[in-house]
């Protein structure tokens, strides 16, 4: 289980900071247990009880997410924007405990759905977890969004120049994306920002269980937190 909050100088994540008294969304300093040099992400304290810790985020197409396995890896874009935190900083993030995810999406009718994830986790048992391709786990759905992210679980990250997927073809060249695809996807989040209907086939930025393959939502923001006990949510 994730352990008591440590001291607030410290935080190794949002829910650290949660626990310490912070409620303003915003950029924090975070230092996971496995990465003491830490990093900046942008906490959300006010989405159903606070203390996530923001990984991805689209939201108006501004920031180009068709890029190779080393941006995936570091993270790019702007944390208060667009941005993808980086394959090495959830890994760290995630592998000090218990973590749920939580992913927001809006439609450009400005419907809104959620899915959330009550088990998340990326190269949590790699000894090398860039060699092995950051795997994801994934698990015990809920929220109104259905189910996207199922399928991939287990899966290991794809780009553009980096092929992990079980498809004969590159998945993430495919669909212009980035993901833990399978044969090919469910979801595709870090697809291209397509506005809305498009005529091309799921490579836009896609949650297929709420609005199909040839749907490019508006926006998406995915985000963690340390596991918490029901009665303490």
């Amino acid at each position: 289980m994730y352990a008591a909050a440590v001291a607030s100088s410290r935080p190794r994540d949002c829910g650290d900071l949660y626990a310490s008294g912070q409620r303003e969304d915003g950029i924090y300093s975070v230092f996971p247990i496995h990465h003491p040099a830490g990093f900046q992400v942008y906490c959300d304290m006010t989405t159903d009880g606070g203390g996530w810790t923001v990984i991805q985020r689209r939201e108006d197409g501004s920031v180009n997410f068709f890029r190779g396995w080393e941006s995936y890896r570091e993270g790019f874009g702007k944390i208060t924007g667009e941005h993808w935190l980086g394959l090495k900083q959830i890994h760290a993030l995630s592998i000090q405990g218990n973590y749920e995810l939580r992913i927001d999406l809006e439609d450009f009718e400005n419907s809104t759905a959620y899915a959330q994830y009550g088990t998340f986790g990326v190269g949590l048992f790699s000894v090398d977890p860039d060699d092995d391709g950051y795997p994801l786990t994934v698990g015990d759905y809920s929220g109104n969004a259905g189910d996207s992210l199922l399928k991939h679980n287990g899966m290991k990250f794809t780009t553009k120049d980096r092929d992990n997927d079980h498809s004969e073809n590159n998945c993430a060249s495919f669909y212009h994306g980035a993901w833990w695809y399978r044969n090919c996807h469910t979801s595709n989040l870090n697809g291209q920002y397509l506005r809305g209907q498009h005529t091309s086939y799921a490579d836009g930025i896609e949650w297929s269980s709420w609005t199909g393959w040839q749907y490019s939502l508006k926006f998406s923001e995915m985000k963690i937190r340390p596991t918490r006990d029901p009665e303490n949510k």
